[in-house]
């Protein structure tokens, strides 16, 4: 029973060790606001701006030099005139007009059309900032010298205390202490969690130099702030945290807190084709896998990888390996590239200084022979091809040309399965999922939107869904972002995050 007991006892310790590291995870996942409909815009009128709503109806006059809007789907308005800042909603009244400054925050280096945070604001008070939401509710107390976003990472801001440095979230966690000369989030993004869980290289100014020190995404100090630099390592899995560290002028690798690489190396990169580390020493070079283990020594004269294999050469004896360090039997000039598409791969052949491509299948079979000038994949089994003469078509997996050899451009529209091929003549082909023609046009805008695709010009407008189909009840699809019209105004975009209407 004794024995029972402690098992027992052993297994509720395990259990709430694991609730509670995943509930201090938790705190730290906070969520960007998703804007599914617009329903405000900027519009202008002679030098000054004001806003109109979805239907082109005045709602703020144009009289302000400048009019933010930081979510369209929010009832908020930031009216400028001159350095003064309003924050108006759409009865036209003041809010938070106890404060000295309210304003919203810019997100830095960031190209999009909405380029401020979506769903708080700064504001300054005793002459400190602190983070407020949209509505009213403080998430910071105003007791930093400046709030400003952590460049490029949206949700994440760069606080500062007596000329230090640290960072806190949009719920207002405090991240990294403000104890910093500088500190930059690591650049980790995926395209479910955005910059969510990217980590902070710090950094101070020390007698014999800077130093910097890595900080995880939930507050925790993994390496010390006394490296000459810090690399981290962007991998598909975000909670592994790979590090290039120099120290002394000298190369290491660190998993998290463990050193997997002593550094005594020169030089180490990454390399993502064949997720391994590439080290170099006293001008001799050699390969390592993501857990420290050397697949080559370090004597090589030159290593390279294109595509999925690595290209050794060592005392003019030249092979190829697999990532595995396999000595792989093909053509030195030969290099095989993955594509989106499990089953396919695109081969490529130097001969005479010209790179000629082909297709192979999973295993390794020659679906196509390599005598295009170039090919892409594309999406299903169709692949772009350029022929000899520069002329650009569609093959499918087996070779057949699916769209002849005659346009000057083809390309996939972005996330969608759906092909515009451009002739000589300048006019632009859109083909569905299926490789069927939809329709031509003449000097076509392209409006991408989540659930369809607007292909326009200054006699036609049309709707297609995601692979090409042409929507013909356009009355259940949610509104365009920026339509080129609403109302009476008309859109004019002067770059990506300065978009705004006129009347006509």
């Amino acid at each position: 029973m004794k024995k029972i007991s402690v098992f027992l006892i052993a297994i509720i310790l395990v259990v709430v060790g694991i609730l509670v590291i995943r509930n201090r995870e938790s705190k730290y996942n906070y969520k960007i606001e998703d804007i599914s409909e617009f329903k405000y815009y900027i519009y202008k009128d002679s030098d000054f701006f004001g806003v109109i709503d979805e239907n082109g109806n005045i709602i703020i006059d144009a009289k302000y030099n400048k009019v933010i809007i930081p979510n369209p789907s929010r009832d908020l308005f930031a009216c400028y005139t001159d350095e003064k800042v309003s924050i108006l909603n759409s009865k036209k009244e003041l809010l938070f007009d106890n404060f000295e400054v309210v304003e919203p925050v810019e997100l830095k280096n960031l190209a999009s059309t909405l380029s401020y945070e979506k769903s708080v604001l700064k504001y300054k008070k005793d002459n400190k900032y602190g983070l407020i939401s949209f509505n009213g509710n403080i998430i910071t107390k105003n007791i930093y010298d400046s709030i400003e976003n952590l460049s490029s990472v949206e949700g994440k801001f760069l606080v500062s205390k007596n000329n230090k440095f640290g960072v806190i979230d949009l719920n207002g966690n405090r991240l990294v202490d403000t104890k910093y000369d500088q500190c930059n989030s690591d650049g980790l993004y995926n395209r479910e969690n955005g910059f969510i869980k990217s980590g902070f290289i710090v950094m101070n100014k020390k007698e014999d130099g800077y130093k910097y020190g890595y900080i995880s995404y939930t507050g925790k100090r993994l390496l010390d702030v006394k490296y000459n630099d810090i690399e981290r390592i962007q991998l598909k899995d975000e909670n592994s945290i790979y590090l290039i560290v120099s120290e002394n002028g000298k190369y290491g690798v660190y998993n998290k807190s463990k050193k997997i690489i002593e550094n005594n190396y020169q030089e180490i990169t990454y390399d993502d084709n064949v997720n391994l580390l590439f080290l170099q020493k006293n001008k001799k070079y050699g390969v390592a896998s993501l857990n420290g283990n050397i697949i080559i020594d370090v004597n090589c004269d030159e290593i390279n990888s294109r595509g999925i294999y690595l290209y050794v050469s060592n005392s003019g004896d030249n092979k190829v390996y697999d990532s595995n360090a396999n000595i792989i039997d093909i053509n030195f000039n030969a290099s095989v590239y993955n594509t989106q598409n499990d089953d396919y791969k695109i081969s490529t052949l130097l001969n005479n200084n010209i790179t000629y491509y082909g297709i192979i299948d999973k295993n390794g079979n020659k679906l196509v022979e390599d005598r295009y000038r170039y090919i892409e994949y594309l999406y299903k089994n169709y692949f772009v091809a350029i022929d000899d003469q520069g002329n650009i078509g569609i093959i499918n997996s087996n070779g057949k040309i699916i769209l002849d050899m005659k346009y000057i451009s083809i390309q996939k529209i972005k996330e969608k399965n759906i092909t515009q091929a451009i002739d000589s003549n300048g006019v632009a082909e859109f083909y569905s999922e299926t490789m069927e023609k939809v329709f031509e046009i003449e000097k076509p805008n392209i409006s991408t939107q989540d659930e369809y695709v607007i292909i326009s010009n200054e006699q036609n407008k049309i709707y297609l869904d995601n692979n090409g189909n042409i929507i013909t009840d356009i009355s259940k699809l949610k509104k365009e972002n920026y339509p080129i019209q609403i109302g009476e105004y008309k859109r004019e975009q002067i770059k990506i995050d300065n978009i705004f209407y006129v009347k006509k």
